[in-house]
Protein backbone atom coordinates (compact mmCIF):
# COMPACT_ATOMS: atom_id res chain seq x y z
CA UNK A 1 0.00 0.00 0.00
CA UNK A 2 1.66 3.47 -1.04
CA UNK A 3 1.77 6.16 1.42
CA UNK A 4 -0.99 8.34 -0.23
CA UNK A 5 -4.09 4.81 -0.68
CA UNK A 6 -2.54 4.85 3.91
CA UNK A 7 -3.24 7.66 4.20
CA UNK A 8 -6.47 7.17 2.67
CA UNK A 9 -7.35 4.30 4.80
CA UNK A 10 -6.54 5.86 8.14
CA UNK A 11 -8.94 9.10 7.46
CA UNK A 12 -11.47 6.31 6.51
CA UNK A 13 -10.99 4.44 10.03
CA UNK A 14 -10.71 7.61 11.98
CA UNK A 15 -14.33 9.11 10.08
CA UNK A 16 -15.89 5.99 11.82
CA UNK A 17 -14.50 6.60 14.81
CA UNK A 18 -17.40 7.91 17.06
CA UNK A 19 -15.57 9.74 19.77
CA UNK A 20 -13.17 11.56 17.59
CA UNK A 21 -12.80 15.08 18.32
CA UNK A 22 -12.69 17.57 15.95
CA UNK A 23 -9.69 19.88 15.18
CA UNK A 24 -7.75 22.08 12.52
CA UNK A 25 -4.66 20.35 10.12
CA UNK A 26 -2.62 23.33 10.23
CA UNK A 27 -1.98 22.85 14.15
CA UNK A 28 0.84 26.03 13.60
CA UNK A 29 1.46 28.42 11.58
CA UNK A 30 5.40 27.47 11.97
CA UNK A 31 5.35 23.67 10.93
CA UNK A 32 3.30 22.14 7.86
CA UNK A 33 -0.39 20.85 7.44
CA UNK A 34 -0.36 17.47 9.94
CA UNK A 35 -1.09 15.08 7.42
CA UNK A 36 1.92 16.08 5.33
CA UNK A 37 4.36 17.25 7.88
CA UNK A 38 6.47 14.14 8.24
CA UNK A 39 6.93 13.89 4.05
CA UNK A 40 8.09 17.09 3.93
CA UNK A 41 10.43 17.10 6.40
CA UNK A 42 11.58 13.25 5.56
CA UNK A 43 12.00 15.25 1.79
CA UNK A 44 14.09 18.28 3.26
CA UNK A 45 16.34 15.88 5.20
CA UNK A 46 17.56 14.06 2.18
CA UNK A 47 19.76 16.95 1.25
CA UNK A 48 21.38 16.99 5.36
CA UNK A 49 24.34 14.00 5.54
CA UNK A 50 23.78 12.28 8.85
CA UNK A 51 27.55 12.18 9.67
CA UNK A 52 27.78 15.53 10.09
CA UNK A 53 25.36 15.59 13.47
CA UNK A 54 26.65 12.31 14.95
CA UNK A 55 28.86 14.10 17.12
CA UNK A 56 25.78 15.88 18.01
CA UNK A 57 23.68 12.99 18.84
CA UNK A 58 26.62 11.55 21.01
CA UNK A 59 28.16 14.71 22.78
CA UNK A 60 25.96 17.32 22.33
CA UNK A 61 26.98 20.85 22.28
CA UNK A 62 26.79 23.85 24.78
CA UNK A 63 23.58 24.08 25.72
CA UNK A 64 22.31 21.63 23.58
CA UNK A 65 22.51 18.32 25.34
CA UNK A 66 23.61 14.62 23.57
CA UNK A 67 20.58 12.85 22.49
CA UNK A 68 22.05 10.17 23.86
CA UNK A 69 22.69 11.24 27.62
CA UNK A 70 18.43 10.32 27.51
CA UNK A 71 18.44 7.93 24.51
CA UNK A 72 21.01 5.44 25.10
CA UNK A 73 24.07 4.97 22.98
CA UNK A 74 22.14 3.10 20.42
CA UNK A 75 18.61 5.34 20.72
CA UNK A 76 17.40 1.82 22.61
CA UNK A 77 15.43 4.73 24.48
CA UNK A 78 14.82 3.39 28.64
CA UNK A 79 11.95 3.90 30.96
CA UNK A 80 9.24 6.85 29.66
CA UNK A 81 12.13 7.79 27.33
CA UNK A 82 11.32 6.77 23.66
CA UNK A 83 13.17 4.71 21.33
CA UNK A 84 15.05 6.65 18.15
CA UNK A 85 16.34 4.01 16.51
CA UNK A 86 14.58 2.79 12.92
CA UNK A 87 12.17 5.48 13.38
CA UNK A 88 11.37 7.35 10.23
CA UNK A 89 13.71 10.39 9.74
CA UNK A 90 10.57 12.06 8.80
CA UNK A 91 8.43 11.46 12.02
CA UNK A 92 11.34 12.49 14.14
CA UNK A 93 11.87 15.83 12.56
CA UNK A 94 8.20 16.25 12.60
CA UNK A 95 8.23 15.49 16.40
CA UNK A 96 11.38 18.00 17.05
CA UNK A 97 9.64 20.83 15.15
CA UNK A 98 6.30 20.33 17.34
CA UNK A 99 8.67 20.53 20.76
CA UNK A 100 10.06 23.39 19.22
CA UNK A 101 6.49 25.61 18.57
CA UNK A 102 5.14 24.26 21.79
CA UNK A 103 2.86 21.47 20.15
CA UNK A 104 4.42 18.27 22.10
CA UNK A 105 5.16 19.23 25.56
CA UNK A 106 7.85 18.05 27.46
CA UNK A 107 10.35 20.75 29.00
CA UNK A 108 13.30 18.41 28.66
CA UNK A 109 12.50 18.21 24.95
CA UNK A 110 11.59 21.76 24.23
CA UNK A 111 14.47 22.96 25.85
CA UNK A 112 16.59 21.12 23.34
CA UNK A 113 14.49 21.74 20.21
CA UNK A 114 14.08 25.64 20.79
CA UNK A 115 17.92 25.37 20.14
CA UNK A 116 18.18 23.32 17.08
CA UNK A 117 18.76 24.62 13.99
CA UNK A 118 16.25 22.93 11.34
CA UNK A 119 19.56 21.48 9.34
CA UNK A 120 20.44 20.09 12.99
CA UNK A 121 16.89 18.36 13.82
CA UNK A 122 16.78 16.92 10.12
CA UNK A 123 20.61 15.31 10.89
CA UNK A 124 19.58 14.17 13.93
CA UNK A 125 16.36 12.95 12.00
CA UNK A 126 18.48 11.29 9.70
CA UNK A 127 21.28 9.56 12.11
CA UNK A 128 18.19 7.86 13.77
CA UNK A 129 16.45 6.29 11.47
CA UNK A 130 19.94 4.82 10.02
CA UNK A 131 20.69 3.31 13.31
CA UNK A 132 19.79 -0.55 13.96
CA UNK A 133 19.32 -1.50 17.36
CA UNK A 134 18.40 -4.31 19.90
CA UNK A 135 15.07 -4.22 22.07
CA UNK A 136 15.89 -3.06 25.53
CA UNK A 137 12.14 -3.00 26.30
CA UNK A 138 9.88 -5.47 27.97
CA UNK A 139 6.66 -5.43 29.88
CA UNK A 140 6.88 -3.58 32.82
CA UNK A 141 3.12 -1.82 33.13
CA UNK A 142 1.06 -5.43 34.59
CA UNK A 143 -0.83 -5.09 31.23
CA UNK A 144 -3.01 -8.11 29.62
CA UNK A 145 -0.92 -9.52 26.61
CA UNK A 146 -3.20 -11.40 25.22
CA UNK A 147 -5.68 -8.35 25.51
CA UNK A 148 -2.62 -5.95 24.20
CA UNK A 149 -2.20 -8.72 20.93
CA UNK A 150 -5.89 -8.90 20.40
CA UNK A 151 -5.60 -5.23 19.56
CA UNK A 152 -2.38 -4.59 17.97
CA UNK A 153 -3.51 -7.44 15.47
CA UNK A 154 -7.02 -6.91 15.43
CA UNK A 155 -8.22 -4.37 17.22
CA UNK A 156 -11.88 -3.82 18.51
CA UNK A 157 -14.43 -2.45 16.97
CA UNK A 158 -17.15 -2.71 19.86
CA UNK A 159 -15.06 0.26 21.09
CA UNK A 160 -14.27 1.31 17.52
CA UNK A 161 -10.27 1.18 17.56
CA UNK A 162 -8.99 -0.21 14.49
CA UNK A 163 -6.00 -2.59 14.78
CA UNK A 164 -2.37 -0.79 15.47
CA UNK A 165 -1.34 -2.89 12.58
CA UNK A 166 -3.84 -1.76 10.06
CA UNK A 167 -1.88 2.09 9.96
CA UNK A 168 2.12 0.88 11.99
CA UNK A 169 2.75 -2.31 9.95
CA UNK A 170 2.18 -6.02 9.91
CA UNK A 171 5.47 -5.92 12.36
CA UNK A 172 4.65 -3.00 14.16
CA UNK A 173 7.62 -1.18 12.29
CA UNK A 174 6.05 1.69 10.52
CA UNK A 175 4.34 2.55 7.15
CA UNK A 176 6.38 5.64 5.14
CA UNK A 177 7.13 8.67 7.01
CA UNK A 178 4.02 9.44 9.20
CA UNK A 179 3.55 6.06 10.81
CA UNK A 180 6.13 5.51 13.09
CA UNK A 181 7.58 2.29 14.60
CA UNK A 182 5.52 0.51 17.89
CA UNK A 183 7.48 -2.23 17.89
CA UNK A 184 10.26 -2.55 20.68
CA UNK A 185 9.59 0.97 22.12
CA UNK A 186 9.35 1.35 25.83
CA UNK A 187 5.99 0.99 27.52
CA UNK A 188 5.69 3.85 29.81
CA UNK A 189 5.98 5.95 27.09
CA UNK A 190 3.77 4.44 24.62
CA UNK A 191 1.83 4.51 27.56
CA UNK A 192 1.92 8.12 28.35
CA UNK A 193 1.61 9.23 24.67
CA UNK A 194 -1.85 6.82 24.78
CA UNK A 195 -2.60 8.96 27.70
CA UNK A 196 -1.49 12.52 26.54
CA UNK A 197 -3.52 11.97 23.66
CA UNK A 198 -6.72 11.37 25.41
CA UNK A 199 -6.52 14.42 27.67
CA UNK A 200 -5.47 16.99 25.14
CA UNK A 201 -1.54 17.00 25.45
CA UNK A 202 -0.95 15.52 22.55
CA UNK A 203 -2.70 16.94 19.42
CA UNK A 204 -0.31 16.04 16.30
CA UNK A 205 -1.50 13.00 14.70
CA UNK A 206 -2.79 12.83 11.19
CA UNK A 207 -6.18 12.91 10.38
CA UNK A 208 -6.46 13.06 14.55
CA UNK A 209 -6.69 9.34 14.38
CA UNK A 210 -4.91 8.59 17.62
CA UNK A 211 -7.25 11.17 19.78
CA UNK A 212 -9.96 9.01 18.83
CA UNK A 213 -8.35 5.68 19.32
CA UNK A 214 -7.08 6.94 23.14
CA UNK A 215 -10.13 8.05 24.04
CA UNK A 216 -11.93 4.62 23.33
CA UNK A 217 -9.22 2.94 25.05
CA UNK A 218 -9.99 2.00 28.49
CA UNK A 219 -6.57 2.55 30.84
CA UNK A 220 -6.41 -1.38 31.09
CA UNK A 221 -6.07 -1.53 27.09
CA UNK A 222 -3.69 1.30 27.23
CA UNK A 223 -1.40 -0.75 29.62
CA UNK A 224 -2.38 -3.85 27.83
CA UNK A 225 -1.20 -2.95 24.39
CA UNK A 226 1.88 -1.00 25.27
CA UNK A 227 3.18 -3.93 27.14
CA UNK A 228 2.53 -6.46 24.16
CA UNK A 229 4.24 -3.43 21.47
CA UNK A 230 7.32 -3.76 24.21
CA UNK A 231 7.90 -7.65 23.13
CA UNK A 232 7.95 -7.69 19.66
CA UNK A 233 11.20 -7.72 17.51
CA UNK A 234 13.21 -3.97 17.00
CA UNK A 235 12.77 -2.61 13.50
CA UNK A 236 15.45 -2.67 11.76
CA UNK A 237 17.27 0.90 10.21
CA UNK A 238 15.26 3.03 7.83
CA UNK A 239 15.99 3.63 4.11
CA UNK A 240 17.63 6.96 3.32
CA UNK A 241 14.55 9.06 2.35
CA UNK A 242 14.97 9.55 -1.43
CA UNK A 243 16.37 12.72 -2.27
Amino acid sequence: MNLRAHVLFATTLALGLTALPAAAQKLHPDVPDEGEAAEIYAARAADVDPADYARLAREGDGEVWSCASCHGAKGEGNGNIPRLAGLSAGYIAKQLNAYAVGLRINHNMQYVAEKLSQDEMLGLARYYAAMESPSAAGPELGGDLERGRELAIHGDWDIDVPACYSCHGSSAWGVEQAFPSLAAQQPAYTYAQLAAWTDGRRQNSPVQLMQGISHALSDADKRAVSDYLATLPAPPAQEAPDD
